[in-house]
């Protein structure tokens, strides 16, 4: 496959799936997260070739606050200003939920339609 067209496939499935994976981490995390260490996480987890851009998840979370689904708070920092992290609301996890339902239903529809393609055909 060409590369540019790779690139490009990646970059729709990142764009898709951004929100929900962001949100999970958020909904998974013992204690409020920080921007960065959401970042990081979404960069060390992420399959080869997909990456998510640190540029896209501050606006990401402030649409996400802005709609109810987690809200955030000034934790002061030893190493500077204070950070602000984030926690996820009562409507954010019941829309988590939802989306998560929906993603493995699609998910087991994906696979019974695409499960005997094996990119040589």
């Amino acid at each position: 496959m060409p590369s540019d067209l790779q690139d490009k496939i990646l970059k729709d499935l990142s764009n898709g799936t951004a929100w929900l994976v962001v949100l999970a981490i958020v909904a998974g995390s013992d204690e409020p997260a920080h921007g960065y260490e959401i970042g990081r996480r979404l960069a060390d987890e992420a399959p080869e070739g997909l990456s998510f851009k640190q540029g896209t998840l501050y606006p990401m979370l402030r649409t996400m606050e802005a709609e109810g689904l987690v809200r955030s708070t000034l934790v002061p920092s030893t190493e500077g200003p204070a950070r602000k992290c984030f926690t996820i609301t009562a409507e954010g996890r019941r829309v988590l939920v939802v989306w998560v339902d929906a993603w493995k239903r699609t998910g087991r529809w994906m696979n019974r339609i695409i499960g005997g393609i094996d990119g040589n055909r």
